[in-house]
């Protein structure tokens, strides 16, 4: 049985069609794949975006609270506005002196306090921090 020069081409042209077959199901099968790696990430990304924007949401109320207390605060009179007395004066000028970082010895010097006062006032400055 000899087979004629059109009898292998067809068989060759079936082989070659066979083969392109096979590579197109191998292509659609990665097309597949990626196109669920694709959606995954889709979802992820918008699970974040939907995080960072509730934690975006959330520290703007939590500035906006801030800033409503801020202003609420400024609107208050200060404790050194309530302090205006003379016999006063010395303790306002410590807590001054103690803001700006000076030892309770040189407060005492300065304000005509005694170091125990002093000492008592800088450890309540530095509590308050």
């Amino acid at each position: 049985m000899v087979i004629s020069i059109v009898e292998a081409g067809l068989i060759l042209s079936l082989v070659l069609s066979l083969i392109a077959l096979a590579l197109t199901f191998y292509n659609l099968t990665r097309l597949r794949k990626q196109a669920e790696a694709a959606e995954k990430l889709y979802q992820r990304m918008l699970r974040d975006i939907s995080i960072a924007n509730t934690g975006s949401v959330g520290m703007g109320q939590r500035l906006l609270a801030m800033e409503k207390r801020l202003q609420s605060e400024a609107q208050k009179p200060s404790q050194t506005d309530y302090v205006k007395d003379e016999e006063f004066q010395p303790y306002t000028d410590a807590a001054q002196l103690f803001k700006m970082g000076l030892s309770s010895e040189e407060v005492a010097r300065r304000c005509g306090l005694s170091r125990a006062e002093a000492s008592l006032m800088e450890m309540m400055q530095k509590a308050s921090r």
